[in-house]
């Protein structure tokens, strides 16, 4: 686990999966869920173009018409593929995608990106002023 300090955020890189390469496909593999990145958006992503992820388990329930469960995009330094899955950030170095597509490299790792130094929405900054949580405090 990486820990990056930056003002008062704390942020945290964890890895939870990697990226790997299919028949032109990326399909990214989190501890929760398989997700892919079709084949004709890869080019396009590489292009700095964001491009939509797709759940595995959905393309095949709904016979390859499924829906987008996020978004690919190069972050502005131009260093990294970030993903937003469900809602939640993932991040992997573009060095790796691209060694995926070379084939001087059988993966490229995943990490989750989980801010510590924001407030959790159930915490105590979450409630508004005067609701029964502060009263109970």
């Amino acid at each position: 686990m990486v820990t990056n300090t930056m003002a008062n955020n704390t942020t945290i890189f964890a890895h939870i999966g990697s990226i790997k390469q299919s028949d032109g496909v990326l399909r990214i593999d989190i501890k929760t869920m398989q997700a892919v990145i079709s084949r004709s958006d890869v080019p396009l992503l590489l292009d700095h173009n964001p491009v939509d992820i797709y759940d595995m388990a959905d393309i095949i329930r709904s016979c390859g018409c499924p829906e987008s469960v996020g978004r690919a995009w190069i972050s502005r330094s131009g260093k990294a593929v970030m993903c937003r899955i469900n809602g939640l950030r993932y991040v992997s170095p573009l060095a790796h995608v691209k060694g995926l597509l070379d084939g001087t490299r059988k993966y490229a790792h995943v990490a989750m990106i989980l801010d510590q130094g924001l407030p959790m929405p159930d915490g105590p900054a979450a409630c508004p002023a005067g609701s029964p949580a502060e009263a109970s405090a």
